[in-house]
């Protein structure tokens, strides 16, 4: 999926403060002309995807692997302590928000109005969602016992 911040460049413009001029300094070390700074536009590499252009499904805890670091527990301890990720369910991937779908949903539908996606079709929604997760699990069950 492309970086929806630098749109797949890798790089996004920023403006910052840039200095034109350094300046002068003399031999007896005092300022004889004063450096030039000016605004101008940029370009850094973007923050989001690391300069790379695409960023990935995975969950931003746990990165993709299930387990996360916890950190109140690490500093009561002094070592690392590793628990299940609690942003994901130790699935490696974040749950689209159901915003996102309301949002592709008004895209076909553009008289579906907010209030009856959250009364009608917001829990219907969950419901399906669920209901996938069961099944994946039933999946993921039975593939075990073939491959045992």
């Amino acid at each position: 999926m492309t970086c929806h911040d630098c749109h797949g460049k890798g790089l996004v413009d920023i403006e910052r403060d840039v200095v034109t001029y350094p300046g002068y300094i003399g031999m007896d070390g005092e300022e004889k002309i004063a450096p030039t700074t000016k605004r101008q536009l940029v370009r850094e590499m973007c923050q989001t995807c690391n300069g790379k252009g695409k960023i990935h499904k995975r969950c931003r805890n746990c990165k993709g692997t299930g387990k996360a670091l916890d950190r109140e527990a690490t500093k009561a301890a002094g070592t690392p302590v590793i628990k299940d990720c609690e942003r994901c369910g130790s699935k490696g991937f974040s749950r689209m928000p159901s915003s996102v779908a309301y949002r592709a949903i008004t895209a076909l539908l553009p008289e579906l109005t907010q209030s009856s996606w959250s009364r009608n079709w917001k829990p219907f929604y969950e419901a399906l969602v669920a209901k996938c997760d069961i099944e994946e699990g039933v999946a993921a069950s039975e593939f075990q016992k073939i491959t045992k």
